[in-house]
């Protein structure tokens, strides 16, 4: 209808404290319903520069997936206060994105600026069949690009978390999460926890039935809340949380990085970077929450 150039013209001013114009704004606002049309939807940034930085802020934004799984643990962990966790984890997660952004933009892209000039179109009314022309053309570009690795990669997992034994717990991500115990000691984190995380790359979702799985709910009419009660002291459920929300993308959102840049070396510093900032801030917060005394 015409409104989407008149939202990027009026977070022009906003996007330039982090080195990128109104453009960035649309694909990152569509990140909060799923990342992989954010990273698609850099495509209508010019520059090159900053729609590599755009695709490297769009899997920060906290997808819908993502709050699900926050939504439903906040409650379990945190009682009556969850809504303002969860808020709070929101609210994080956008604080990371500008953080990110502007080091990015003046460590790794030079500190470029680039002028926003965009003609602002009439408001009309949709024609339909453009629009399922258009989605119909974009949708099969994803499927016939990002849908290969998709495949490949949920075939690997499934795999890492079938063999050798048959269950979750005793399989090679299974091995892998308890390798990474010490990782997640420092965020008070057990294994399981971690074992969580790394079967949230399939699907976000992921999170809550390996949880399940892993703590027994379903057993004799427990359910997940009973299972994780008292698992987590406040400081290191606050800590998973806040890495659950930071983690590196889910596969989808990785083949459509791919796609968008036709590098490796790309996907692989965004999976590095979140990486790197998700540990790293749910260290800063277990490790911090010790040295106030709370919730330990």
């Amino acid at each position: 209808v015409g409104y989407m150039a008149r939202g990027a013209y009026v977070m022009d001013r906003f996007m330039h404290l982090i080195g990128l114009h109104g453009r960035s704004f649309l694909p990152l606002f569509l990140g909060f319903g799923c990342n992989v049309p954010a990273v698609m939807g850099c495509r209508i940034v010019e520059s090159r520069r900053a729609r590599l930085q755009t695709i490297l802020l769009a899997p920060i934004v906290p997808c819908s997936a993502r709050t699900a799984v926050v939504a439903m643990l906040a409650p379990i962990f945190f009682g009556a206060s969850a809504a303002w966790v969860a808020w709070s984890l929101v609210a994080l997660s956008l604080v990371v994105v500008a953080a990110v952004g502007f080091a990015l933009h003046e460590l790794l892209l030079g500190g470029e600026h680039n002028a926003f000039i965009m003609e602002l179109p009439l408001y009309h009314a949709p024609n339909l069949r453009t629009i399922a022309l258009s989605v119909w053309q974009r949708l099969w570009d994803f499927v016939k690009g990002a849908g290969t690795i998709i495949v490949v990669v949920s075939i690997i997992l499934w795999a890492l978390s079938t063999f050798p034994g048959g269950d979750i717990e005793r399989s090679y991500l299974g091995m892998a999460g308890q390798w990474l115990a010490p990782v997640g000691s420092l965020m008070g984190l057990p294994w399981p926890m971690i074992v969580a995380l790394l079967a949230s790359f399939v699907r976000k979702e992921n999170t809550i039935p390996t949880l399940a799985v892993l703590y027994g709910a379903g057993q004799e009419g427990m359910g997940l809340a009973a299972a994780l009660g008292g698992v987590l002291v406040p400081a290191a459920a606050l800590s998973f949380l806040v890495v659950q929300v930071l983690f590196i993308p889910c596969v989808a959102t990785t083949a459509a990085i791919r796609q968008e840049t036709g590098s490796w070396r790309w996907t692989g510093l965004s999976v590095g970077l979140m990486l790197v900032v998700s540990l790293g801030a749910g260290t800063l917060v277990y490790q911090g929450a010790r040295l106030l005394g709370w919730g330990v």
